[in-house]
C-alpha cells in the first residue's frame, strides 16, 4: 500500500506512544522521523544514541528540579521551528517527581497522597500543551505489566506504559497509535505490536497494521 506524504505545511498532526523495556531501542526509533526533530529527553539516555551525538535540538531535563524545567522548556520551546518532538521517557519523569517531592518531606524518603493527584495535574496539563501544538509527537515510556478488570468482573495482567493509571489513560486516549517495541532473542530484530490483546495494549486508528518493523512505524499506510 503506498504511503501517505508528510505534509510540509503540517496540516496533519500525528500522535504516537511507544513503550518498552529499557534498552529495547526506543530512543533510536526517533531516527525514522521525517523532517526536523527536537529531542525533550526526560532520561538522558540520548547519550548512548549515535544518532543524536553531536545534535544541538537537545532539551535535557535536570534532574535536581524537573518540575522547574519542565515549565522552562514550554516557555522556551518554539514548535513552529520542527517537524517532530520527542518526549523521551515520561516513565522516569514521573519518577523524577516523586523524588523531588519527597525531598520536601520529613525524611526525604516519603510521599504525600497530594504529590500523586500534583503529579496527575503537572503531567496532564503539559501534555495536553504539548498536543496542542502543529507538531508531529512521539511520547515514550518504559513498560509495566497493569491489572486489568474485564466488563465480566475478571482480572488479568496486561503489558502498558510505566505510568500511574490516570494521566496514562489520558495519554492514550489522545494518541493515534500506541505500540508495544519488542525485540527478538534470538535475531535481535525489533518491532512494534500496534494491535492490543488481552496482554498487552496497543492500538492504531491510522491505519489497519497489527504491528511493523522499527523503520516502518512512521509511514502511515492508506487504510
Amino acid at each position: 500500500m503506498p504511503a501517505f506524504k508528510w505534509d510540509e505545511d503540517k496540516g496533519t498532526k500525528y500522535r504516537w506512544l511507544v513503550y518498552g523495556v529499557p534498552g529495547v531501542g526506543k530512543t533510536t526509533l526517533s531516527k525514522y522521523l521525517k523532517g526536523k526533530t527536537y529531542l525533550l529527553s526526560l532520561d538522558e539516555s540520548f547519550h548512548r544514541i549515535d544518532f543524536w551525538k553531536g545534535k544541538n535540538d537537545i532539551w535535557s531535563i535536570d534532574p535536581e528540579k524537573p518540575i522547574e524545567d519542565l515549565a522552562d522548556f514550554v516557555k522556551a520551546f518554539k514548535p513552529d521551528k520542527y517537524d517532530n518532538l520527542i518526549i523521551d521517557n515520561v516513565s522516569n519523569l514521573q519518577k523524577l517527581f516523586f523524588i523531588e517531592k519527597a525531598r520536601e518531606t520529613r525524611t526525604g524518603l516519603d510521599n504525600k497522597m497530594s504529590d500523586y493527584n500534583e503529579w496527575t495535574t503537572l503531567i496532564t496539563r503539559f501534555i495536553a500543551k504539548c498536543f496542542s501544538w502543529n507538531i508531529n509527537i512521539l511520547v515514550t515510556a518504559w513498560e509495566a505489566q497493569n491489572k486489568v478488570t474485564d466488563p465480566s468482573g475478571q482480572e488479568f495482567m496486561q503489558y502498558g506504559p510505566d505510568i500511574r493509571p490516570n494521566p496514562r489513560d489520558y495519554i492514550l486516549g489522545n494518541c493515534d497509535v500506541v505500540a508495544r517495541m519488542v525485540q527478538k532473542p534470538q535475531t535481535g530484530e525489533r518491532g512494534l505490536i500496534m494491535q492490543g490483546s488481552i496482554d498487552t495494549y496497543a492500538k492504531n486508528r491510522l491505519d489497519g497494521r497489527k504491528g511493523c518493523k522499527v523503520e516502518d512505524f512512521f509511514e502511515v499506510q492508506d487504510k
